[in-house]
């Protein structure tokens, strides 16, 4: 070939390359830092199993994972073809030597038609089956272009190859080169296609080997200067964004250091810089993994697929926001590196607008479905944090639930002195001292929900009704009860549910309380994994685990009385807290059929629309998310009478969707806790 044209592309591609990666490091460098490498072990088996091996790729949705995966692959094998091709550019006829050498030619082939296929299929899904996920892509049907460009040239290559300079008869057998005739044995794609090419005039043969050596060499040096600059970036930084994916479980909110903050706010002659930050106002209040995870995004659309606000049209998805900031933070690039940040724009507005913002129901679904576990809900609760505490801008409908919060630890206002009147003719317990806590089994944590709302006061009451009849002895704290704040905190008010925190611990730690039961998720979530920031350290146990292990005990005794029975997944149990089965389990013994599934069920379940705040928001944008979860509970081929749930929540937004749809004369909404307490077998 030409070693100084070679030189020459290498060198201009190369410096391509570098240069437009250089900028983006550049520019993620820039961000704020924050440590990333702690148990690196547990870091390094990520990028092999979700990375190197493709688990969730190929999992979450088999046959574009299978085709991802084919083309991941294909990518691996064939670097080693390219640096042949490379090398060809200065000896000319060089192969991989040996027997080593055969056995990568017919790999080689065999991989490259299983490209050609996986890239066929693409085509296919995004012209023809178009999933809803998947947007209209011209930079990704150019992408899969290129790809199969870069395949179809190199078995045109092999092909003029082998019939100039690997026939072993004819006229051109006295250009044969041994080690081509060699390799010419093994790839027999280039071997067919030589075959083919084989009856052409010497000068065509010529022509063609050049051509088609040097066309395959623009396309891959083309895509190598373009990876650093388009959507394609992944396949760069995907294996790193694994690496320093966060660890913290996926429910885990930022904590403001609100003590150091007033302190700051107080000292008039602290420096401003170094006032404790809250929340997210700019670009440059990005984490450095906030940018490599917008870089990194294959705008594979996976996080919509059961993403309950892009499933009922509003303006929010993973992909969306993560394309927003990626071209946000390439706009405002030089005015960060210069370090302006007085210049730089307010991220909400005109970037992220306030229906995004606030749109999110905190169901942690794109996180969970994403294959590169990029991180959304940490830029979620810091842009609201900032909203909220800094800007006092948010949805009118807040500053009313957060005052009640505020006065009276609970959303609805109501007197916080009456939480325990439900329970008044029940004969329940109420905490006095910390010696009746020790010979307690567990404090039941009510909820301002089942506290105050007549619908999930029945939910109590039904699970109070099961403590009794399994001998469990448990009390409530009733007007002594606060609020856990889990919902105002997602709101992004953080000094509210830092004070209605610190309240709930004094009380719980006065009295020596060790273990809780609690039927609400959002409690059981923030008891459980966020109150031990706050000196709070308890066994915290959701009523339907507890109910299923009484059952398996023997405590309590059902019977089947019901049947066409759905369980709709409560967010902040199963996917945040990962407790899918207790729930059937129980679900399974009180029915006389089988138990009835969402086609989103477990990790893939549709939010009921509630969480983040948005139960206390007014729905305006796009259908009801409620609403849709119940036409997912009827679209299936029998038709539930009963949509099962284990979330006060849940319980009313399934009961409005029911009744939104007519259908509450077909279909009872019922908590778990009632299924059971109606079907006990009470042993006289």
């Amino acid at each position: 070939m030409n070693p100084i044209i070679m030189t020459v592309v290498l060198i201009v591609s190369f410096g391509g390359f570098f240069y437009f990666l250089n900028r983006k490091i550049q520019l993620i460098l820039k961000l704020k830092p924050e440590m990333r490498w702690d148990v690196f072990g547990m870091r390094v088996m990520k990028v092999l199993t979700f990375g190197l091996f493709q688990n969730k790729m190929i999992t979450g949705d088999p046959k574009a994972g299978f085709m991802h995966a084919v083309i991941f692959y294909g990518f691996m094998t064939l670097l080693f073809r390219k640096i042949q091709l490379i090398v060809i550019g200065y000896s000319e006829d060089f192969v991989y030597p040996g027997l080593i050498g055969g056995a990568y030619a017919w790999l080689k082939d065999f991989i490259e038609v299983a490209v050609v296929l996986a890239i066929l299929y693409a085509f296919f899904r995004r012209l023809v089956v178009k999933p809803r996920r998947l947007e209209p892509n011209k930079e990704a049907m150019v992408i899969l272009g290129l790809i199969l460009g870069i395949m179809v040239t190199d078995f045109m290559y092999d092909g003029f190859k082998f019939a100039l300079k690997a026939t072993e008869s004819g006229e051109l057998a006295s250009l044969a080169v041994p080690d081509l005739v060699h390799e010419r044995h093994f790839a027999f794609v280039g071997s067919a296609v030589g075959t083919a090419l084989s009856g052409l005039s010497l000068v065509v043969l010529k022509v063609g080997y050049h051509l088609f050596y040097w066309l395959q060499l623009a396309l891959v040096f083309g895509f190598l200067v373009y990876l650093p600059i388009g959507e394609h970036f992944h396949i760069l930084t995907a294996f790193p964004a694994l690496l320093f994916s966060h660890n913290s479980p996926l429910n885990k909110v930022p904590k403001v250091d609100l003590e150091a903050l007033m302190e700051a706010m107080e000292d008039e002659d602290a420096d401003e810089d170094m006032e404790p930050e809250v929340g997210i106002q700019n670009a440059s209040q990005l984490l450095w993994k906030d940018g490599l995870d917008v870089f990194t995004c294959t705008e594979c659309g996976r996080c919509k697929d059961s993403c309950p606000t892009f499933l009922t049209d509003k303006p929010l998805s993973l992909k969306w926001v993560n394309d927003s900031l990626k071209h946000h933070l390439m706009d405002v690039r030089e005015t960060l590196l210069a370090e302006k940040t007085d210049e730089l724009p307010d991220l909400v507005g005109e970037t992220i607008s306030e229906d995004t913002l606030w749109a999110c129901t905190t169901c942690g679904y794109c996180e969970a479905a994403c294959p590169l576990e990029l991180e959304h809900l940490g830029k979620i609760y810091k842009m609201r944090q900032y909203k909220v505490m800094m800007d006092t801008e948010f949805p009118d409908e807040l500053q009313d639930a957060f005052a009640n919060y505020e006065s009276q630890s609970n959303p609805w206002g109501l007197n916080s002195a009456t939480r325990g009147d439900w329970a008044k003719d029940l004969d329940v317990a109420q905490v006095e001292s910390e010696e009746q806590v020790a010979d307690l089994d567990y404090l039941f944590y009510v909820g301002s929900a089942q506290s105050f709302d007549n619908r999930n006061q029945k939910v109590a009451k039904a699970f109070v009704k099961i403590l009794k009849e399994a001998g469990i002895q448990f009390a409530i704290l009733g007007g002594e009860e606060g609020s856990t704040g889990e919902c105002v905190r997602r709101a992004g008010n953080e000094m509210l549910f830092q004070e209605l925190a610190v309240t709930l611990v004094e009380t719980l730690n006065e009295y020596g309380v060790k273990k809780i039961v609690t039927c609400d998720p959002h409690a059981y979530n923030s008891l459980k994994n966020e109150y031990p920031e706050f000196d709070g350290n308890y066994e915290v146990i959701h009523h339907t685990e507890l109910i299923e292990r009484l059952l398996r005990e023997g405590k309590i005794s059902v019977s089947a009385e019901f049947e066409k029975v759905i369980y709709h997944e409560p967010c902040y149990l199963g996917r945040h807290n990962k407790v899918y089965d207790a729930p059937r389990s129980v679900i399974d013994q009180v029915t006389r059929d089988e138990p009835l599934e969402f086609k989103l069920n477990r990790h893939n379940a549709m939010c009921c629309g509630a969480g983040g705040g948005r139960m206390w928001m007014e729905e305006t944008i796009g259908s009801r998310i409620n609403v849709e979860r119940v036409k997912q509970a009827v679209e299936g081929p029998v038709k539930p009478s009963v949509i099962a749930t284990a979330c006060p929540y849940c319980t009313v937004m399934m009961t409005d969707g029911v009744t939104d749809q007519g259908l509450e004369e077909e279909i009872q909404t019922l908590d778990i806790a009632e299924l059971v307490a109606k079907s006990l077998v009470t042993e006289v």
